[in-house]
């Protein structure tokens, strides 16, 4: 049995909860490698492209804020047992379409079951365990979401070998092995066979409520939230999405940008480990420290045009990162008092991450036009800078407030 700080649960539904973590972060990450194929082959638009890669990441934001209602009633279990089908479902129909619409469906598919999975992936952590042993799960959800990036990257990478291209889309069967062990999950309180019961709710709710009646979810603490894991998200991903077409304006090998972005996944994912350790030693610096990892980070992009200040930087943003996801979803589960609203409140901040993602191109490009700036890609790094810099003094000078507060149960 694991340790929980609740009840403890089966060492085979710690395992299968990893094994939905494992697979979340997969959706689109066989179609990047293969966009010039499909120009070729299915002789597409730059439009037809455009909305295979970005459609289904707008997808998924209604689907997280669906799977948040839903789980505050039954059937968790049924839900997910369903994503995960249409997660393999549209693995394998991805192998047998011949169309960029059919590609483009497929993708919106899969987008949904994946919007369901990812908040119903946190809930199974936050549901499961507490406290102390909370902190150090999401660490290993974290850690273990991003090793599943690195690992199915490597496999598309060994496929697209191969001469057919619809070979790198087999990638989604993984989501077999999570399938297989759902059974589990329903060993976890409150979504199996054990909900949460009323005394432990009333008990719950006396003791956080601040006497103006029984509230859900403190919804002053989500938005502090919400807007921390925006504003890092925001400088974070400014690698992801500008990377590629800044080292092109340098006329570097593109092989470059690649190896850059697959260290600073690898080093989100080796955060993750040693996220407890981190809080230990900072404290009530860790936000504060957490915007210098990421500012720097991307600094050294723009400032030192050498390869080793490049990996440098995916390096210092990579640890920035994976260290205040985990911690962000970890305070989430304090701003939720009813613990069968889990997965609401998480959704509600994990919406607001995929928003973020999904809108930094448009407002990027919306102020490049309005100013008239030349270099789109030098200037999000720039922006991005700037940002990080005011991240840095406002988490610093409200590092006491719950937004960017390190609470003593975390290093006691």
């Amino acid at each position: 049995m694991i340790k929980t700080g609740k009840e403890p649960i089966p060492v085979m539904t710690f395992i299968a909860i990893l094994s939905v973590c494992f697979i979340i972060n997969l959706p689109g990450i066989a179609i990047a490698p293969i966009e010039g194929k499909l120009k070729e082959i299915l002789h597409t638009s730059e439009l037809e492209i455009q909305l295979l890669t970005t459609l289904p990441n707008f997808i998924i934001i209604p689907f997280v804020l669906i799977s948040g209602k839903l789980s505050a009633y039954k059937h968790k279990l049924l839900l997910t047992y369903i994503s995960l089908v249409l997660f393999i479902g549209s693995g394998v129909a991805y192998m047998l379409t011949n169309s960029m619409t059919g590609l483009i469906i497929i993708s919106c598919v899969i987008g949904a079951a994946n919007g369901i999975l990812i908040p119903f992936a946190m809930g199974f952590v936050v549901n499961a365990f507490s406290g102390k042993y909370l902190t150090r799960t999401l660490g290993f959800k974290s850690a273990t979401s991003n090793f599943g990036t690195v690992i199915a990257s490597f496999i598309v990478g060994i496929l697209i070998q191969g001469g057919d291209w619809h070979q790198p889309f087999s990638v989604y069967l993984i989501a077999i092995v999570p399938l297989i062990l759902a059974y589990w999950l329903k060993f976890i309180p409150g979504f199996g066979e054990k909900p949460v019961t009323p005394e432990k709710y009333q008990l719950v709710v006396s003791s956080l409520d601040d006497g103006k009646g029984k509230r859900s979810i403190d919804a002053k603490k989500i938005r502090g939230l919400i807007l921390n894991n925006v504003w890092l998200a925001f400088i974070a991903f400014t690698i992801v999405i500008y990377l590629p077409q800044l080292l092109q304006g340098y006329n570097w090998n593109p092989k470059i940008s690649a190896d850059l972005t697959a260290s600073f996944f690898i080093f989100v994912l080796l955060a993750g480990f040693f996220l407890e350790r981190f809080i230990k030693t900072f404290q009530s610096y860790s936000f504060p420290l957490i915007g210098l990892l990421l500012t720097a980070g991307i600094a050294l992009f723009i400032f030192i045009k050498a390869e080793w200040a490049m990996y440098l930087g995916s390096v210092l943003a990579g640890i920035g990162f994976g260290i205040c996801q985990p911690l962000i979803y970890d305070k989430t589960s304090y701003a939720i008092i009813n613990p069968q609203k889990n997965i609401w409140g998480l959704s509600l901040v994990l919406t607001a991450l995929y928003v973020a993602i999904a809108l930094q191109p448009f407002i990027i490009t919306a102020i490049v036009k309005i100013f008239h700036v030349t270099d789109e890609n030098h200037f999000a790094f720039i922006l991005s800078i700037f940002i990080g810099l005011a991240y840095i003094i406002i988490s610093f000078l409200n590092r006491k407030k719950f937004p960017f507060s390190i609470e003593e149960n975390y290093y006691s």
